[in-house]
């Protein structure tokens, strides 16, 4: 795909009001700013933002103590004893082979 972001190319911008091209300024600025770090800089916006089921497991928190965790898709979750969530198997991985987390074959409810 092409660039999407930055000033339009200069033949354009006779055509674009003073206040737009401050816009396009503007949107690059914030553009290549939001880029260099933070949660969304790994982020592809053009993959498919609704991943597979498989990829989603749903956990019961069976340690204390283990405060929040940040998710890729579903953001900062409160691990909780007794909570159960529905969270991407990437992120809870490490903790279930850890024995904080048991994953739940899907039958019980939440």
């Amino acid at each position: 795909g092409g660039k999407t972001s930055g000033p339009p190319p200069p033949a354009t911008k006779f055509v674009l009001s003073e206040a737009e091209v401050d816009f396009f300024n503007e949107y690059d600025k914030l553009a290549s700013r939001h880029a260099l770090g933070g949660p969304l800089a790994s982020l592809d916006w053009n993959a498919d933002q609704n991943p597979p089921e498989e990829n989603f497991i749903q956990v019961r928190v069976v340690q204390s103590g283990l405060g929040r965790i940040e998710t890729e898709m579903c953001g900062t979750v409160e691990l909780e004893v007794g909570s159960m969530h529905y969270l991407p198997r990437g992120d809870v991985e490490h903790l279930i082979r850890s024995g904080a987390l048991v994953q739940l074959s899907g039958e019980e409810s939440f």
